[in-house]
């Protein structure tokens, strides 16, 4: 394993990330709950307020919980800068968990009350996470592409949570006066591009070598694609400067999709099949069962530029599902699944054992967590992603339900997973 120019003693206490990460499986639960109670009917349109809670229990309940608390993790040790006042992630958190409880429980038939609340909570989250990450990642001990992608991805977080909380107000009595369909393509491309691609680009750059000793990607390479990103989200935002007037077409909201397209080339093409090439050059040649998530996400954001294409450009909203299911739980969530089944172990070790080398005898890292485990995770996250493409195609409630049921499993192995981890930290 390589880790040359990280500042690992710079890492946080390890409770920090770990208590984000034991949340991942709560959201994965709530969505299967979701699919298990109402069956296919958030499957049907993008618009309705199941089909936002199911979104939601994905972005926020696994994706956003499990990239922060690997800022918190990777930022003073990439950046060579520590984050001050970390004992304030564990209010970041409760406020998160605070906020996504409320937030969903309004869309699914709560009082306005609650996404009120979940406003306040969000609000806070937000200040307080980036108040002193912010300070961290404006005076790096170290600049490079990996720290730039890691600006990008907090910068588009702050983004979208100010428009996402503009555009909630709606479900809580208030009025939303701009291009809904504008904002809400604007939202969408900063949380899936800026956000969720920029910080897995960033965090490439440095796990892909480090944990699996592929090729280092060029400096080069890696500059084409920050500035292919930073384009195709910067565009949309300089049309939402104009005014327009909607003629089918050429309305705000369709003119600001095809503007991402430098953005999409760079996460959804060049990146995947860069790595997936990267991957096939490893010098190690072991099989390491997480490299499974890796691959099956990288093949997953293959297909997200011609299902947004389709989504864009034809009438039936199941496109737009299938296109959202697929980035969140394929593309996302499989590579968030997968760095948890390799960063953990490391995580455990490095704070439980990396002092004791050369002293006593100490374990591997990969004798902390059985490939067997990690593989049966990959099953059922691989087989959850798989029915619930057939379950928004055909729209049974059956298949919905099944997913569900799928989600929930995956949720509690991955739970299991990490306790099981996470407990070999305290012997």
């Amino acid at each position: 394993m390589a880790t040359g120019g990280l500042s690992l003693e710079q890492a946080p206490r390890l409770f920090i990330p770990a208590s984000f990460f034991l949340t991942v499986p709560m959201g994965m639960l709530a969505a299967g709950l979701i699919l298990i109670l109402m069956g296919a009917q958030p499957l049907g349109s993008p618009w309705t307020p199941s089909a936002l809670a199911l979104a939601h229990a994905g972005t926020l309940g696994v994706l956003a919980m499990g990239m922060i608390g690997a800022l918190y993790q990777m930022t003073p040790v990439v950046v060579g800068t520590p984050v001050p006042f970390t004992r304030l992630a564990h209010v970041v958190h409760i406020l998160l968990l605070a906020g996504l409880a409320g937030f969903l429980w309004r869309l699914l038939g709560g009082p306005a009350l609650a996404m009120s609340i979940a406003i306040y909570c969000f609000k806070g989250a937000l200040v307080s996470f980036l108040l002193p990450l912010g300070w961290a990642l404006l005076r790096p001990a170290t600049r490079d592409e990996t720290v730039r992608g890691i600006r990008l991805a907090v910068v588009s977080l702050a983004v979208i949570t100010i428009i996402g909380l503009v555009m909630a107000r709606t479900h809580s009595g208030g009025v939303f006066t701009g291009d809904r369909v504008l904002w809400l393509q604007i939202h969408l491309t900063l949380a899936l591009l800026g956000w969720v691609g920029g910080l897995i680009i960033a965090v490439s750059w440095q796990v892909i070598p480090m944990f699996y000793l592929a090729p280092v990607v060029s400096k080069t390479t890696q500059r084409w694609l920050f500035g292919l990103l930073l384009l195709g989200l910067v565009l949309p935002l300089v049309i939402a400067g104009f005014k327009w007037q909607a003629n089918g077409l050429l309305s705000p909201g369709k003119v600001a999709a095809v503007s991402t397209f430098p953005a999409a080339l760079a996460v959804w093409l060049l990146h995947p099949s860069l790595i997936l090439h990267k991957l096939s050059q490893r010098k190690r040649k072991r099989s390491d069962a997480s490299l499974l998530f890796w691959r099956a996400g990288l093949v997953s954001a293959l297909l997200l530029i011609p299902l947004a294409l389709a989504a864009v450009l034809l009438v039936d909203p199941r496109w737009q599902v299938l296109f959202g299911w697929v980035s969140i739980w394929g593309w996302g969530g499989l590579i968030m699944h997968g760095m948890l089944s390799r960063i953990v172990p490391f995580l455990v070790w490095f704070h439980s054992y990396s002092a004791q080398v050369g002293l006593q005898s100490v374990p591997s890292m990969r004798s902390l967590l059985s490939q067997q485990r990690i593989k049966t995770g990959f099953a059922l996250h691989f087989g959850s992603l798989v029915v619930g493409v057939a379950a928004i195609v055909l729209q049974p409630d059956w298949l919905a339900q099944l997913t569900g049921v799928l989600l929930v499993t995956t949720a509690l192995s991955l739970l299991s997973m990490l306790v099981h981890v996470l407990r070999r930290n305290s012997q």
